[in-house]
């Protein structure tokens, strides 16, 4: 019900903005979904079989080569 009544604010507020501010709200909007998306693509990625094992001590021959690209590890 309050996810209903928050939907009914958004909507009612977003309907009294100019269409330069309907831009920005939908830039927002779209920038939330996405950072969701690549946020739930990152976690898969980083805990997959394969990541953990390039990541992992065995596969510490590639420091060197990638040590600038990653200076922290």
């Amino acid at each position: 019900m309050i996810a209903t009544q928050t939907k009914h604010q958004l909507v009612t507020l977003i309907d009294a903005l100019p269409e330069p501010k309907l831009a920005v709200v939908l830039d927002l909007v779209q920038y939330l979904l996405e950072r969701d998306l690549q946020a739930g693509w990152m976690n898969a990625q980083t805990q997959s079989t394969v990541y953990r094992e390039w990541v992992g001590s065995d596969n510490d021959i590639y420091d060197e080569v990638f040590a600038d690209a990653n200076p922290t590890r």
